[in-house]
């Protein structure tokens, strides 16, 4: 009997004493193989050439949806009915993959995982900083190598030989590690456990927050800067835009006026660190933008410098935004250490949407544009104020308790241990 292998068909399907097969209805030699322990798996069946002489040959498809399965098992079928051998040609491909295997080192690898993933997958600044890591940390150390042969000791070597800096180890270890799973996926390393998965010491977390009192004098000493000519009106308004919207610097820096939607009310980036972004413009950031200046044939909101005559304008080098941000911090009195850069712009306003009960979490993500609870938590620190407030409020409702319970009975001190 063959039914059509259909979502519903395959749940129905129940295990019996013996191994069975429920044929498609639709292409002969797909099937759905029904173990007696109850695990199921969808295959390609066929007979070689030569009639009753020719040997059955199985090909396991490995796709759990009945959907793409049945696409995998039309396309084994072109395969077979136009004279291949899919079975065998798949054996003499994996064989072809565990010699490349054999063969490859470390270092080729890496060269491949950079050129056709990081380069193709990740935003240019993080495929450059792969390229970086792989050049100057990874394959000094592990490249000659071969790819088969590394080992979890080798990696934590070179991690540890890092010890005096400790930031750049942890994220060599993370892009061998990401490379190392790329590379089995593709066939380039044989299955088995991730050679870079290795213990890593705990990053110190950032502790580091500005307080609201900083924030006020951090504004208050940029417009000075600026009306003074120390700070370009471009950066000024890249700052401002930073504080107003809790964006990561190198997304205002790319941020062009055709993606600003003062209408609706959004900013989009079609290509972020995270995909595509769309973040609400706050009554605040309107304002910002809405007074910016516009430069006719130039799209970007933070344009670069005056450049030399005929030149195209560029959008504002992060550098450049950091250098002005210095300039005001220095000029607000606020520390430069513990993190206080210009990243922390955003954690501070992630902090004040995350701490602000009043909006769900998943609102508070898509203000921030964080697309993991993890990544979120991260950013939700506490600051000092928030802190010093929380531990008043519970030391009166703690004398209040104790109050309270003294006007019902005899209040009774506790003993002071003997010591």
């Amino acid at each position: 009997m063959k039914v059509r292998l259909s979502k519903t068909a395959v749940a129905e399907a129940q295990p019996q004493e013996r191994e069975y097969i429920l044929w498609d209805s639709r292409v002969a030699g797909f099937g759905l193989r029904v173990r007696p322990t109850g695990s199921k798996s969808f295959i390609f069946a066929y007979r070689t050439p030569g009639g009753r002489s020719g040997s059955s040959r199985r090909v396991t498809i490995k796709s759990p949806h009945p959907d793409h399965a049945f696409e995998q098992a039309k396309a084994l079928a072109a395969q077979f009915h136009g004279g291949g051998d899919p079975a065998g040609e798949k054996t003499a491909e994996r064989q072809e993959l565990e010699r490349i295997s054999k063969t490859l080192t470390v270092a080729q690898v890496l060269d491949r995982f950079i050129e056709d993933h990081a380069k193709e997958k990740l935003a240019p600044k993080t495929s450059a900083e792969y390229e970086r890591i792989s050049g100057k940390l990874l394959k000094p150390a592990l490249g000659g190598t071969r790819i088969d042969e590394l080992e979890p000791k080798a990696v934590a070597e070179m991690y540890h030989g890092m010890r005096g800096t400790p930031t750049q180890a942890s994220l060599a270890v993370r892009v061998l590690s990401s490379a190392m799973s790329w590379a089995e996926e593709f066939g380039l390393r044989p299955h088995g456990p991730n050679p870079a998965r290795i213990r890593l010491k705990g990053s110190r977390r950032r502790t580091r927050l500005f307080s609201d009192a900083e924030v006020s004098r951090l504004l208050v000493k940029l417009a000075e800067l600026e009306a003074e000519g120390k700070v370009s009106p471009p950066v000024a308004l890249g700052i401002r835009l930073l504080f107003a919207t809790g964006c990561r610097a190198g997304e205002i820096a790319e941020l062009q006026w055709s993606n600003v939607d003062l209408e609706e009310g959004l900013l989009r980036w079609p290509s972020s660190k995270t995909g595509f972004l769309e973040k609400p413009i706050t009554a605040e950031a309107h304002q910002l933008l809405k007074k910016a200046e516009r430069i006719v044939g130039v799209d970007w909101v933070c344009p670069s410098p005056v450049v030399k005559c005929g030149a195209a304008r560029k959008p504002l080098r992060v550098e450049t935004l950091e250098a002005g941000f210095e300039r005001v911090m220095k000029a607000a009195k606020v520390r430069a250490d513990e993190n206080a850069t210009l990243h922390l712009i955003r954690h501070w306003f992630a902090t004040k949407t995350y701490t602000d009960s009043s909006i769900p979490l998943p609102v508070q993500m898509a203000i921030v544009g964080h697309s993991s609870v993890a990544t979120a938590m991260r950013y939700a620190h506490v600051g000092r104020d928030e802190v010093m407030k929380a531990a008043q409020q519970a030391a009166k409702r703690r004398a209040g308790a104790v109050k309270a319970a003294g006007k019902g009975g005899k209040v009774v001190q506790m003993e002071r241990a003997n010591g």
